[in-house]
């Protein structure tokens, strides 16, 4: 399982490595290579059977869509309170307000991860719990280990590529 896990994730490294829109901008291909690597990645450190892969897959779709809405309805109203002149140029009462808009979007996040954390209870073990929790930090960690081995691999590859033999 492993072995595939690595194979998966060198593929969707290489070509996010090599691939990115207009002003270094992702694609939708390299969403959907990170989405596949973030696939593996869980399905490897969880170990789950085909079973028990059938109940978690569409209740962890859900949690991380109620993640992504929340941070999206939150940040459009810090980008709102922003405005134009920065966090820098911003007024006491602005500032104010933003930390009212913080600890209610903390507060959120909190209410949203003890309900699916009740849900995951149905479905995983303690154990494969706290992996879900732990997820997001390791996989972007790995990531961007992955990425930046990579890049230096191909940096390498271009400076011995460049050789013109000494003259």
């Amino acid at each position: 399982m492993k072995k595939y896990l690595i194979i998966i994730l060198l593929f969707a490294f290489t070509g996010l490595s090599q691939a990115q829109g207009p002003g270094g901008r992702m694609t939708e291909e390299d969403r959907e290579k990170i989405k596949a690597a973030r696939i593996a990645f869980l399905t490897n450190r969880l170990q789950l059977t085909s079973e028990v892969a059938k109940d978690f897959w569409p209740l962890f779709n859900d949690y991380e869509k109620a993640k992504g809405e929340l941070s999206r309805k939150y940040n459009q109203q810090k980008r709102d309170l922003v405005g134009a002149n920065g966090f820098r140029n911003m007024s006491d009462e602005n500032a104010s307000k933003m930390l009212h808009i913080y600890m209610d979007q903390k507060e959120a996040e909190l209410k949203l991860e003890r309900e699916y954390m009740k849900k995951f209870e149905g479905v995983l073990t303690a154990k494969q719990i706290w992996a879900v929790i732990r997820f997001e930090g390791e996989f972007r960690r790995d990531f961007f280990d992955k990425l930046r081995q990579q890049r230096g691999r191909e940096g390498q590859r271009g400076k011995k590529g460049n050789s013109d033999g000494g003259n």
